[in-house]
C-alpha cells in the first residue's frame, strides 16, 4: 500500500540571470512560480548582471525580492566583477555586489530540511575561469561536516564543479577536483552551479548529484537550450491509516528541471527525477 505524502519542501536554483540582458516576460514567469510552488529557499548562483553595474544590481534584487521566497542565497559569477570599470577590481571588485546582497560572499543557511553551504569560485583578477582555495575547501567541509544528519546537503556555486562534457571541464574552478572528494567525504549531497548556461543533472560520485541550471531569464541561450531552472524537492511519507511505522517517517528526494515554455509563457516541468 502507498503511503500518503505529507506537504513537500521546495528549494528554487537560478543562475546566471544577466540582468541587463533579460526577458521580462521570462522573469515574471519565474516569480509566478515561487509563488505558486511556495519555494522555501531560492540560491542564485551568480551572474545576476551582464556588466556590473548598479542599475544592473537594482534589477537583479527587485527581481529577487519579487520571488516571495523567504530565505536566499545569492553568490557572485563572474559577469558581477566589473569589466569596463576594471580599477574597481583592486580592492573593490564586489562593492556593488554587497551593495544589494550584502558583504558576505559565502552565504550559509539552513532551510528545513535543506543544508546549503554558498562558495565564492571568482577572482578578481580572472575573467572567466574561477579557482578554490584550500581554505575555502577546508571552510565548506566543516559546515558541511556540522548540517544535523538528516539534512540535504548542498554546495552551491557559480563555476561548475564537475564536467559532463568538455565544454564543462573548460570551466572548472582550479581545485575542483580535490574539493568535490573532500566535500563528497563531509557529508555533501548535491552540487548546483550554473555559467555554462546548459542544465543538466550527473552523479560524478556514489551518493554525490551535480545539478546544473541554464540561464534563468536572460536572453543569452546556448545550445539550443531554452530558459531554465531547477527545483529541489524533500517530502516525507507517513503511514496510512491502519498501518504501522516505527521511526521517523521515510524522506523522499526529487530534482526537477523547469524549461520556459514560450507558447504558454509559463515554466513546465520537463524533468523530475528521485535521487537516492
Amino acid at each position: 500500500m502507498d503511503l500518503p505524502a505529507m506537504q513537500p519542501q521546495r528549494l528554487m536554483h537560478l543562475s546566471d540571470l544577466h540582468f541587463g540582458a533579460h526577458d521580462p516576460q521570462v522573469c515574471a514567469a519565474v516569480q509566478r512560480l515561487a509563488h505558486a510552488l511556495q519555494i522555501r529557499v531560492v540560491v542564485v548562483s551568480g551572474d545576476l548582471t551582464q556588466r556590473a553595474t548598479r542599475t544592473q544590481f537594482a534589477q537583479a534584487h527587485d527581481f529577487i525580492q519579487g520571488l516571495g521566497v523567504p530565505e536566499r542565497v545569492v553568490l557572485a559569477g563572474n559577469h558581477d566583477l566589473p569589466l569596463f570599470a576594471w580599477w574597481l577590481r583592486w580592492g573593490r571588485a564586489y562593492d556593488r555586489f554587497a551593495a544589494q546582497f550584502g558583504a558576505q560572499l559565502e552565504p550559509q543557511r539552513q532551510v528545513g530540511p535543506f543544508c546549503v553551504v554558498g562558495v565564492n569560485t571568482t577572482r578578481p583578477w580572472r575573467h572567466e575561469r574561477g579557482s578554490l582555495s584550500a581554505r575555502q575547501v577546508d571552510r565548506v567541509a566543516a559546515d558541511l561536516l556540522a548540517a544535523p544528519n538528516d539534512a540535504w546537503c548542498i554546495v552551491a556555486s557559480h563555476h561548475p564543479l564537475v564536467g559532463r562534457c568538455a565544454q564543462d571541464r573548460s570551466h572548472r574552478p582550479l581545485g575542483a577536483d580535490a574539493a568535490v572528494a573532500r566535500w563528497r567525504e563531509a557529508g555533501a549531497d548535491m552540487l548546483l552551479s550554473g555559467h555554462v548556461h546548459q542544465p543538466g543533472l550527473s552523479q560524478p560520485l556514489p551518493g554525490l548529484w551535480s545539478m546544473q541550471a541554464g540561464t534563468a531569464v536572460s536572453h543569452r541561450l546556448r545550445w539550443g537550450q531554452p530558459n531554465s531552472l531547477v527545483v529541489l524537492q524533500v517530502q516525507s511519507v507517513v503511514p496510512a491509516v491502519g498501518l504501522e511505522h516505527v521511526g521517523p517517517a521515510p524522506l523522499q528526494r526529487h530534482a526537477q528541471r523547469w524549461d520556459f515554455d514560450a507558447k504558454t509563457g509559463d515554466f513546465v516541468c520537463v524533468e523530475a527525477r528521485p535521487l537516492g
